[in-house]
């Protein structure tokens, strides 16, 4: 069976840029990580070439069946070895809200679900701290923007669920 281009499938492009994005994301690799568009556009073939090139493949920016092959084992070995974790708010938190400034395990538990959940938004990586500092409340703001949440920066108990109900997402499909 030959192997089709990708180039000629949206959904196989979508692929290529979410595979990409999320290795680029969690190996510190931003040179790999590119909007996910469904569109093989220059930023995609730029990052397969890069990741053609670490990877010791042939550095064509095309994505052949080796560079294909070589792409989905890595990311399946990446996925399987984060271990799946299911996160909950307990109803007794109800009226607490995780606020700029604190400083605690909360906040560090915080800063982990905004990590993990780069690849889905657009932000940068949030220092694992434990303390609830600037870069920590942008993040925050970008989650509940693109959330449809009220952009308060604070971590209050909407923006908990949803940043648990999308982790327990992430980590269990």
């Amino acid at each position: 069976m030959a192997f089709v281009k990708i180039t000629d499938d949206a959904v196989r492009v979508r692929s290529l840029q979410e595979m990409l994005r999320y290795l680029g994301q969690i190996l510190d690799e931003p040179v790999w990580t590119v909007a996910v568009t469904g569109v093989y556009n220059d930023e995609t073939a730029e990052a397969v070439r890069r990741y053609q090139e670490m990877r010791r493949l042939p550095v064509t920016g095309v994505v052949d069946y080796r560079t294909w092959e070589t792409l989905t084992a890595e990311y399946l070995l990446e996925r399987e070895l984060r271990t799946p974790v299911m996160i909950r708010v307990l109803p007794d938190l109800a009226e607490h809200d995780t606020l700029p400034g604190q400083r605690s395990d909360e906040v560090l538990i915080l800063q982990i679900l905004l990590n993990a959940l780069r690849s889905e938004y657009d932000y940068p990586q949030v220092p694992l701290s434990g303390i609830y500092g600037t870069q920590t409340l942008e993040a925050v703001r970008e989650f509940q923007r693109a959330n449809g949440l009220d952009m308060t920066g604070t971590a209050d108990r909407r923006t908990w669920l949803r940043l648990t109900e999308e982790y327990n997402g992430l980590r269990l499909g």
